[in-house]
């Protein structure tokens, strides 16, 4: 029923299942937007998600409805809102990439790289990937 635009920080998305079990779907980061599968499929979700700041977070949210007037006012907003799935569906496409058909080292390995590259903060020693993951 909400839009929620990451201004600031890091965000876990996880859906709990029935059988008790969290599962991570997306790691967001800055201006990446989540809640928007109602204003694409134009019903409410029967979906729910969990959304965890990896660290601290600033986020600017409106009402589903208040983000469909603005899009049916001036189309660049839509146009706009389009990118946060496109950069979700890239995402997760590249993590079932790094998941198959590699042995456990090579999908560490490029799991790590997608991690430095969406979140990583480079320094004099390396990239730091200041994020609790576990």
């Amino acid at each position: 029923e909400r839009v929620y635009l990451i201004r600031r920080g890091a965000v876990r998305l996880s859906r709990v299942y029935e059988s008790g079990e969290e599962i991570t779907v997306a790691l967001l980061r800055e201006n990446s937007l989540f809640g928007v599968l109602s204003l694409l499929t134009g019903r409410r979700s029967d979906r729910f998600y969990h959304a965890i700041a990896f660290t601290r977070v600033e986020m600017i949210t409106a009402p589903a409805n208040s983000v469909l007037r603005a899009i049916e006012e001036d189309a660049s907003v839509g146009l706009l809102l389009l990118q946060g799935p496109s950069s979700r569906i890239l995402q997760t496409e590249t993590m079932i990439e790094t998941l198959t058909h590699r042995d456990m080292s090579s999908r560490l390995v490029s799991f790590l790289m997608v991690l430095c590259r969406d979140f990583g903060v480079a320094g004099e020693k390396g990239i730091t990937i200041d994020l609790r993951l576990s």
